[in-house]
């Protein structure tokens, strides 16, 4: 497999609150790559399903290969009754809570509320832990930003209903639709 590299980690929510889609998704997504990039090595006991395609997608091949080996070497069957939880969803749960909390924080400034008032986006499961740490006065703005989202992705499925043909632009508004109800691919189990 050929690797792919990330070339930027990012320090804040701040820094990805322009770009399209949501925020936390995006960021998140940055950062489980970053992990499994450079974090991994010596830290990885245990890995889902998606996690293990994922190593093998944007880790080198050597450094892939040794953590495979150690894998191999150390995992132990579990029993049925048993699964071991994956360290990087571990690690990208905890960085998804601390995110949010950040967002929260961020809410004061000006050019946040800016950002909340005229251009945020949130998928569904954020949006949804979002609203439960901001104040019963921001609540209403979140419901407000998935509302509208909703009914611009509404729009745009059905226009890509109504003429599906292969020259159609717009095909995009499948995925866009599938991260708003579940969030960016691989950060959901």
């Amino acid at each position: 497999m050929r690797t792919h590299r990330l070339l930027v980690a990012h320090q804040s929510l701040e820094e990805v609150l322009h770009e399209s889609g949501c925020c936390l998704c995006r960021f998140l997504k940055d950062f489980q790559a970053i992990h499994l990039q450079e974090d991994s090595a010596n830290e990885i006991r245990h890995l889902c399903n998606f996690h293990t395609w994922g190593l093998a997608a944007v880790q080198d091949a050597p450094t892939a290969a040794d953590i495979f080996i150690r894998l191999l070497v150390n995992q132990a069957v579990p029993s049925p009754k048993e699964k071991p939880a994956c360290d990087v969803c571990r690690k990208l749960e905890a960085e998804e809570d601390l995110r949010i909390r950040e967002l929260v924080t961020l809410l004061g400034k000006p050019q946040v509320q800016h950002w909340l008032r005229t251009e945020a986006v949130l998928c569904v499961p954020h949006a949804t832990k979002l609203r439960q740490k901001v104040s019963l006065i921001l609540a209403p703005r979140i419901d407000t930003i998935i509302a509208n989202y909703r009914d611009q992705l509404n729009e745009e499925l059905l226009q890509l209903r109504n003429d599906p043909g292969p020259g159609r632009s717009g095909w995009g508004a499948l995925g866009r639709v599938a991260e708003f109800l579940a969030a960016q691919r691989g950060l959901r189990a």
